[in-house]
């Protein structure tokens, strides 16, 4: 394991061992800042722990965690001595490690997502769908590092994906729940079950086209318990949802105009092209 936490500092520190030598740095991390992107690279910072009779340089060094790989969007330009200790560093690194890059990098983009003012957030949504025929968007579809809402039904370890209605002039309060199973680094695996649901009168259906072996009743049960506050929660995270969702459709959809059609004269020519008078053509077809 490289990463760790100091105790007494609660600085991280990466020790690093190339051979018989072992060497240790300070460590931050960032990431990019924009709360829809999941690119997964983190930018590590590695200062030294000084020691004196020796000298290290300090580094950065981009990191892929997903694809576990170096992040770098142009390795010709990183200089050979830092792409070369970016490497030793990968290599170094252990399943662990990865967990640790991921908690630290979710905690970094989940920060920016909850606070980052709603018309800074330039989300993708379908907007034809979602004027035309009310398509439901989810939360963390959306801001996919945004919180989450975990909960274990029937001893398993679960992600609830709520969705919302996002039209302006409706007033509704449904939301449908799609419970997976959480997956490595929190991540999605097999869905479980389905549910509809009014929170603001709290009233729990069932999708008829769907059924799962998870009794509604275990589900509300599990729910109510381990997130005492969790029809409060789906109020806020719609409220939000519509926000972002406003501001989006403001900048980026422009609804189709009606074709404005040009006023036809009872003795212009009809526009069918037949040659003749138009009341004498469509119009006293029409008629």
């Amino acid at each position: 394991m490289v990463f760790s936490v100091d105790c007494e500092t609660k600085n991280i520190v990466a020790t690093i061992q190339d051979g018989d030598i072992t060497d240790k740095y300070e460590c931050s991390l960032l990431s990019c800042d924009n709360p829809v992107c999941s690119c997964g690279t983190v930018y590590l910072n590695l200062s030294p722990v000084r020691h004196k009779d020796n000298f290290m340089s300090s580094h950065r060094v981009d990191i892929d965690i997903i694809q576990r790989k170096l992040g770098y969007k142009d390795e010709k330009k990183v200089p050979i001595e830092d792409l070369e200790f970016a490497s030793l560093l990968l290599s170094k690194l252990d399943e662990t490690d990865f967990h640790f890059l991921w908690e630290m990098y979710f905690a970094y983009k989940n920060k920016r997502s909850e606070e980052a003012p709603l018309d800074s957030i330039d989300a993708h949504f379908d907007y034809h769908e979602i004027e035309k025929n009310g398509l439901m968007s989810a939360y963390n579809d959306v801001l996919p590092y945004g919180d989450q809402m975990l909960v274990s039904i029937n001893g398993i370890k679960c992600i609830i994906f709520d969705q919302y209605c996002l039209l302006s002039h409706c007033s509704c309060t449904d939301t449908t729940l799609t419970m997976f199973s959480a997956a490595e680094f929190e991540k999605t695996g097999k869905e479980l079950c389905s549910v509809t649901l009014n929170y603001r009168e709290k009233l729990w259906g069932t999708l008829e086209e769907r059924t799962f072996s998870v009794p509604i009743k275990t589900v509300k049960s599990a729910i109510e318990e381990q997130i005492p506050d969790f029809y409060k929660r789906l109020f806020k995270r719609h409220i939000k949802l519509k926000g972002i969702y406003a501001h989006c459709k403001k900048k980026h959809f422009a609804p189709q105009q009606p074709l404005q059609v040009p006023k036809v004269g009872r003795n212009d020519p009809c526009p069918c092209g037949s040659g003749k008078k138009y009341k004498k053509c469509c119009l006293k077809g029409s008629n």
